[in-house]
């Protein structure tokens, strides 16, 4: 189910993506060649007229073709329906289309998180940070972050990253008084209200607390941290009517923001460890998903998604060869200096930024192996 539910999360991703930019070339007359999902080699084809739709070996990504693109051929070039005819505004908009539907897509998905919430979203809170445009209360809320072999704890299927709302319907607001409402009830029957850390579903737990646990392993066998988070409530009307923009940015920023503390802690301890845990690639995806099937609530799903089209919007954009944002960067050098640069220079960097961005795949791969399959170290 995990497995599934991840391709068809990634299916959407990239299909809506790509469809921006074949709506956008097909809307000013481009001819497109091919429309395929994943990377080369190709799996399977179909010409349905003069575009033809392809499954490719490498789930990874996907494609639109285009005539005249990357091409060095004049005839082609000069072709009124290449994509190296057209005016450099038409161009602009088709390669940003895939970004612009990315983007789209998470606005949607977002809307759908916060009103399914009631307009209230909870939010880890791993570095200081002010949310724009809503209104933000702090808490601190409890959290497990062990659970030990053969104990109350693992038996009742509690896991790490739960967070404790309740024992017997009454609120828990610390560590400490999680230990205490315990200590209380040993040898007995209690029920743990917990829900995962975005708040987006809830569940009760029974679970009896031992009376003669092994040393150093407590009455439920868990490790408890106490977490700030950041409640975020969209009360006025206008905060509602663009929760989806909003938190999508929000999100964007916070991420942006997060990443850049845990960068600063790698250069502080002088090892990659701390960003390479923060990075994960389809693996990573696939454990999540795996969790978040466990909550039995569609929310972290449709949240997760949202995620990973804002994320897919953000890098796309980026000036990096071989992506959309590359693609970008030389139209607008080309209408700076009002001179294209050489078709096969630009097709030779794409190239390169290619390799890099694969390597770097299989660099973030092997990386998620080592920690969710065999449990080592990221390195």
């Amino acid at each position: 189910m995990f497995i599934l539910a991840f391709l068809v999360i990634i299916l959407v991703l990239v299909l809506i993506h790509e469809f921006g930019h074949f709506y956008a070339a097909k809307k000013f007359g481009i001819k497109v060649l091919e429309f395929g999902f994943g990377l080369p080699p190709r799996a399977w084809g179909k010409k349905i007229g003069e575009t033809i739709y392809s499954l490719n070996w490498l789930p990874i990504g996907g494609f639109v073709r285009l005539l005249g693109e990357d091409e060095t051929d004049k005839k082609l070039l000069d072709d009124k329906r290449s994509f190296a005819y057209q005016s450099i505004s038409k161009r602009i908009v088709v390669v940003v289309a895939g970004v612009f539907m990315n983007l789209l897509l998470a606005w949607v998905l977002f809307y759908f998180v916060v009103i399914a919430q009631n307009f209230k979203v909870q939010v880890p809170l791993l570095t200081d940070f002010k949310f724009a445009g809503v209104t933000q209360v702090n808490e601190t809320v409890v959290v497990i972050n062990k659970v030990l072999d053969n104990s109350p704890a693992k038996s009742a299927g509690l896991k790490t990253g739960d967070k404790v709302v309740a024992i017997n319907g009454e609120e828990i607001k610390s560590a400490e008084e999680f230990i205490e409402k315990t200590k209380a009830n040993l040898g007995k029957e209690i029920k743990l209200t917990v829900a995962d850390l975005q708040d987006t579903s809830r569940k009760e737990v029974a679970v009896t607390p031992r009376e003669n646990p092994p040393a150093n392993e407590g009455a439920l066998g868990v490790g408890l941290d106490g977490m700030n988070v950041a409640n975020l409530i969209y009360e006025k009307p206008y905060q509602k009517l663009l929760s989806g923009p909003i938190h999508a940015y929000n999100i964007l920023i916070y991420t942006g923001a997060t990443f850049g503390k845990i960068f600063s802690i790698s250069q502080e301890q002088k090892t990659l460890e701390p960003v390479a845990y923060s990075v994960g690639g389809p693996i990573a995806i696939v454990f999540t998903i795996k969790e978040f099937l466990n909550l039995k609530s569609f929310i972290p799903l449709i949240d997760l998604a949202a995620n990973m089209s804002l994320i897919l919007a953000f890098v796309n954009v980026l000036p990096i060869p071989a992506l959309d944002g590359g693609r970008l960067l030389f139209l607008v050098i080309e209408a700076f200096t009002r001179k294209k640069v050489p078709a096969n220079i630009e097709a030779k960097i794409h190239a390169a930024g290619m390799m890099v961005l694969l390597g770097l795949i299989l660099l973030i791969t092997y990386k998620d192996i080592r920690v969710y399959i065999l449990n080592w170290s990221p390195f």
